[in-house]
């Protein structure tokens, strides 16, 4: 992987609905629903109810909204006892967001070690964002010594389950050599896997995103032939997407991030085009819909 220190992929902890166990299916639904509907002050009552219970998914979910502040005070260690609670017992989306408050330190002390023990867990289930997490965390060698291959290989595992952030990690690892064979080649492959996906770029500070990694291979004709329509088109849908801002310099440094927006380099290749190919590359990004995406949520065991 490159020589440098991505952006650990903060994983926005959200309320997110899982299955109640049979047992208790009506209630949890009862609940579910009414965080749906956003009646937040009902739905955390009846989640209270049942995490006393001791139902795992209540505990889960009455966690994430102490976190958000959904219908109760902001508590993100109250957060914290709940999500601890339903994590302890094998569910996985709730392992990756302790690891996630201990990496940001919200209500617990700091602790990356704690933060790659918790994302590892939730990733030996095969969750995918957690994968990601723990990719980072080798990468940058927060918890863990810095290993590029072992990060390597939890991006290639959240890649399968077609994460496009992976994705994308791996496409800038082919096409600057980065702990693998340099290809561009390879590169292209991995850029428009992610790139055919909804991606949101904007909390990217050191890399761009795949729309943009795709447009450029496009610009500068390097695993494919040159063409302008469809740079035009990628670097359009690049900013549609947020890739709107320049990387950090370290990003710059690092791994040779360009320091050109996506709407600069648009204009860019622009000014090579006529306007009948300007008018193409704009339909064509007008046109363009995402392949779908798949997340699998393992449940508790």
């Amino acid at each position: 992987m490159p020589r440098r220190h991505p952006v650990v992929q903060v994983v926005i902890i959200a309320l997110t609905v899982l299955a109640g166990s049979p047992v208790i299916a009506g209630p949890l639904e009862d609940a579910s629903a009414a965080a749906r509907g956003g009646d937040y002050p009902a739905a955390s009552r009846m989640f209270r109810a049942l995490a006393d219970q001791d139902n795992t998914y209540a505990q889960y979910n009455l966690g994430v909204m102490y976190a958000k502040g959904l219908g109760v005070t902001q508590d993100s260690a109250e957060a914290m006892k709940w999500l601890h609670l339903a994590a302890a017992k094998g569910l996985a989306i709730a392992q990756n967001d302790v690891g996630t408050m201990y990496r940001l330190g919200w209500g617990v002390a700091r602790d990356d070690a704690e933060a790659v023990n918790w994302f590892r867990r939730a990733a030996d289930q095969d969750f995918m964002v957690a994968q990601n997490n723990l990719g980072d965390m080798y990468a940058m060698g927060y918890g863990v010594q810095r290993d590029y291959s072992e990060a390597l290989k939890w991006y290639r595992l959240a890649a399968e389950q077609d994460s496009p952030y992976a994705q994308n990690i791996i496409g800038i690892a082919y096409e600057h050599g980065f702990s693998v064979q340099q290809s561009d080649a390879d590169a292209l492959a991995w850029y428009r896997r992610a790139a055919n996906k909804v991606y949101d770029s904007s909390h990217l500070t050191l890399m761009h995103g795949p729309q943009y990694n795709l447009a450029a291979m496009y610009a500068a004709g390097r695993g494919v032939s040159k063409n302008n329509v469809q740079a035009y088109m990628w670097f359009t849908l690049a900013a549609k997407l947020g890739d709107v801002k320049a990387p950090d310099l370290p990003g710059v440094a690092a791994f040779g991030s360009s320091k050109q927006t996506a709407l600069e380099q648009r204009d860019t290749v622009a000014a090579l085009m006529t306007s009948a190919e300007i008018a193409e590359g704009e339909k064509l990004a007008r046109e363009w819909s995402p392949h779908p995406v798949v997340f699998i949520r393992p449940q508790a065991k």
